[in-house]
């Protein structure tokens, strides 16, 4: 992967909206790469039906991961996060459309409610990262990150930003139940960090990429990976436009 030419003075940005309705909650993502949205309808005790949509992504195939999201339906709204990612459900799935539907299912017994989160994380040409996470306008996450260790803050301090880190906050960390939400969506947010630093990957996939990331989500399927084409037009940089990016948030929102 080449070096995207503007590394060093941006921003990885991503924004999640949450908004909650009797019945149902309409869930949104937006980033650099990504523009999606799900609707999770439920009776009060379990899903009932689970609608998403693929506005922008990286693959060609992507849409096609609507289909094993399916088997959220019945799942109950109180289901754990750990069950939730039980049995290796991120690779069946988009991993991005599935952390959506997740925060979805969570936010189904918070009733009429809307959730804004923010990740913001400067780039950095060496040395640690610092990224935060807001709430509605609220800093509820701050870390410091150096490599993919987190560095601060100190309770966390020595855990990894990729490798474990699910496992460990599901069933180690004994954090309070919305703090490891807001741990995994900024995880997820420094994951993004490297699709600010790499250019886009459009056109057929080359045969050293298809070995390192087959197997990792939907997209990357070992059944569909070879024929897999990365789009053209997908990128945007809201490094210095976050209201964009929350406008995007909103968008066709009469029609969802």
């Amino acid at each position: 992967m080449r070096a995207a030419e503007d590394w060093g003075s941006g921003v990885t940005r991503r924004a999640i909206r949450l908004s909650g309705s009797p019945g149902r909650v309409d869930a949104a993502i937006v980033d650099m790469r990504h523009d999606m949205t799900c609707t999770l309808r439920h009776d009060g005790q379990v899903v009932t039906a689970i609608e998403p949509a693929f506005h922008r992504y990286t693959l060609q195939v992507c849409p096609g991961a609507s289909a094993p999201l399916q088997a959220m339906v019945g799942m109950s709204i109180d289901t754990t996060t750990k069950d939730v990612f039980a049995g290796g459900r991120a690779r069946l799935n988009c991993t991005h459309m599935l952390d959506i539907a997740w925060l979805a299912l969570r936010h189904a017994n918070r009733g009429n409610v809307e959730w804004i989160y923010e990740v913001a994380i400067p780039d950095a040409v060496s040395g640690a990262l610092r990224g935060t996470l807001t709430r509605n306008g609220e800093v509820v996450q701050d870390w410091v990150v150096d490599g993919q260790v987190i560095a601060a803050p100190p309770h966390l301090a020595g855990q990894s930003t990729s490798a474990g880190l699910m496992r460990w906050l599901t069933s180690e960390s004994r954090l309070p139940d919305l703090e490891v939400e807001e741990c995994l969506i900024l995880s997820k947010g420094f994951f993004m960090v490297g699709a600010r630093r790499f250019q886009l990957i459009e056109g057929p996939l080359s045969e050293g990429y298809r070995k390192n990331v087959s197997g990792a989500c939907y997209g990357y399927g070992p059944e569909r990976i070879d024929t897999a084409i990365g789009l053209t037009g997908m990128g945007r940089d809201f490094s210095h436009d976050p209201e964009s990016l929350l406008n995007g948030l909103y968008k066709d929102s009469t029609n969802r």
